[in-house]
């Protein structure tokens, strides 16, 4: 598949989804075409699709304007976390799974923060494993030890509680510690594989994708997800139906760790979910 520039695909769409992290920043620092992109896609709907468990407000203040990125580029910033609070006060039968456990209050939450605006805004209870009535998996810090983890999850899993993951991620090359980390999505995909029940929220399931263009109403074939992660934003965008782009430089930084001694040409043909296009970065 051959690599094109991100501005040929620019009038070929009306509204385009980016994926955060190794599209528009590294965590650490914006990439250094940011405003010039977005300045020059003024016209256009671009809208912020992240499986952080952060709420809105929270992306805006702790990662967008840290890293000094105008949240003003964005029609919409939508997040997981943001998507799970909108769950918890919703009265449609399709959100009961999650609000059925939402009541029972007492979560083991597995978090890198201690004020997450989520918890609080639900009114959730940080309880231990004794007392948790159901285990809510957010985030975890870049050099935490997994092995611990699964200590705490195999202990967990004789409670038999169920797990909400509102980040389905799995890895990431943060730019913080300059590491290709695990993320708290490895941590649900473990428990679900040792028999745990997991419910996710977030890239890829079609849920957060319709969550995103609520109100707005574009033709499938006119929206575009750009990302970095096959397994999320391009299996993502597959599953809901609309095309999506893939960005070399965040793939060369974290997918492709889970493709040795092949090169990129070996790894596009043997997706499972390819992309439609392969752009090198978002640069225009």
């Amino acid at each position: 598949m051959k690599v094109i520039q991100f501005k040929s695909l620019i009038d070929k769409f009306d509204c385009f989804l980016f994926d955060q992290w190794g599209v528009v920043h590294d965590g650490k620092k914006k990439f250094p075409f940011v405003n010039d992109t977005f300045n020059k896609l003024s016209s256009k709907c671009c809208i912020i699709i992240s499986n952080t468990s952060q709420t809105q407000k929270e992306a805006k203040r702790d990662t967008l304007k840290k890293l000094k990125i105008n949240h003003n580029y964005f029609e919409k910033i939508v997040t997981s976390g943001q998507y799970l609070q909108d769950i918890s006060t919703s009265k449609k039968k399709k959100f009961e799974k999650y609000n059925k456990l939402l009541r029972l209050k007492k979560c083991y939450l597995i978090s890198n923060s201690n004020n997450s605006e989520v918890i609080k805004n639900i009114g959730l209870i940080k309880s231990d494993i004794n007392s948790a009535k159901f285990i809510l998996a957010m985030s975890i810090k870049p050099l935490d030890n997994f092995e611990n983890y699964k200590k705490i999850l195999k202990s967990l899993l004789k409670k038999k509680l169920t797990m909400i993951c509102c980040n389905p991620d799995k890895f990431v090359f943060d730019g913080k510690v300059k590491k290709f980390v695990l993320q708290v999505g490895a941590l649900a995909e473990y428990y679900k594989n040792i028999g745990g029940k997991v419910i996710f929220i977030g890239k890829p399931y079609k849920e957060i994708f319709s969550y995103s263009l609520k109100n707005l109403r574009f033709k499938k074939n006119k929206i575009l997800m750009i990302g970095d992660n096959t397994q999320t934003d391009i299996a993502g965008a597959k599953k809901f139906g609309i095309k999506s782009a893939l960005v070399l430089d965040g793939f060369k930084s974290n997918e492709i760790n889970n493709y040795k001694n092949k090169n990129i040409k070996e790894i596009l043909k043997i997706l499972v979910y390819k992309p439609n296009f392969v752009i090198q970065n978002i640069s225009i």
